[in-house]
């Protein structure tokens, strides 16, 4: 699920969701 997904990479820092973000 997203949300699950978000959750884990907010654990692992902002950094990683923003790098995501930009793959996607």
């Amino acid at each position: 699920t997203s949300s699950g997904l978000y959750q884990i990479y907010f654990g692992s820092g902002t950094k990683l969701i923003v790098e995501t973000r930009k793959c996607l």
